[in-house]
């Protein structure tokens, strides 16, 4: 509490079923202190996300909008966000020291959306390198990577796609890990920020959306653990002859079971 005030840590994980969360279902994802959140606050079992789409979901836990109302309905990149009230916007106006470590995924890429200031790693940043000259003018990892790795190290030099199902260790450093870097730079925030006022941290994770790239010691923990089937809606007939040519779900169960197991050490 800061005058009254209570200190807010929002942490968004992007593409998270809720039975990756251990306590929804033990014997898949291994989440110890997600799960002591869960236990000591609210596990909510029956929300949905009326547009599990990643723009229009994050444009939603922003604006606090209907996707009718804010205007995105599906995945698209390219419209500029232009929303007058925002939730760290409200909080930086009541006198909140506000910060986002981590994906955005907004247009522009630097929009502050009401943030005070923003740590920025959107992924692959795929659309932007589309947009923009080369990735390191708008992104803040990036450079991290290329002080310790070299000037023309990139993050795609794992060598998967960033909405694949193929499975590589990460070959780096764990600590070059996006989830290990936005973990690091959020307790920067919190040693470095204004302590005369209460803060708001975002704290925004990438994965575990693919690149299905786990540390090698999370990967490990899986190995050889027997993994529960996987849970099938009512609409997964609907499914059944979709093609992603692209991004191709492995037909073989080994590498169906490997992928789901890079996905469990992810989220670890």
């Amino acid at each position: 509490m800061n005058n009254g005030q209570p200190n807010v840590l929002m942490i968004v994980t992007d593409q998270m079923r809720r039975d990756a969360l251990g306590l929804n279902r033990p014997g898949f994802a291994h989440t110890p202190h997600l799960d002591r959140l869960a236990r000591e606050g609210i596990n909510f079992t029956r929300a949905y996300s009326a547009c599990p789409s990643c723009i229009a979901a994050r444009a939603t836990l922003l604006t606090g909008q209907k996707h009718e109302n804010h205007g995105f309905t599906g995945y698209d990149s390219a419209p500029e966000w232009k929303y007058p009230v925002t939730l760290p916007g409200v909080l930086a106006q009541a006198g909140y020291h506000t910060q986002c470590v981590g994906k955005m995924h907004v247009e522009p890429a630097r929009a502050l959306m009401g943030f005070h200031n923003v740590v920025l790693h959107d992924g692959f940043l795929h659309d932007k390198r589309r947009k923009y000259r080369d990735p390191i003018d708008y992104d803040d990892y990036l450079p991290d990577i290329r002080n310790k790795l070299g000037h023309d190290a990139d993050i795609s030099d794992c060598t998967l796609g960033c909405n694949g199902y193929t499975v590589r260790c990460w070959p780096w450093d764990e600590r070059l890990h996006p989830t290990s870097w936005v973990t690091t730079k959020s307790i920067e925030f919190l040693r470095r920020r204004d302590t005369t006022k209460p803060f708001f941290l975002k704290v925004s994770y990438h994965r575990p959306h693919s690149p299905l790239d786990p540390p090698p010691s999370y990967f490990s923990m899986y190995e050889g653990r027997p993994m529960p089937e996987p849970v099938k809606g009512e609409w997964d007939e609907f499914m059944e002859n979709y093609v992603n040519a692209e991004n191709p779900v492995p037909e073989e169960p080994y590498f169906q079971e490997r992928a789901r197991r890079a996905y469990c050490a992810l989220v670890t």
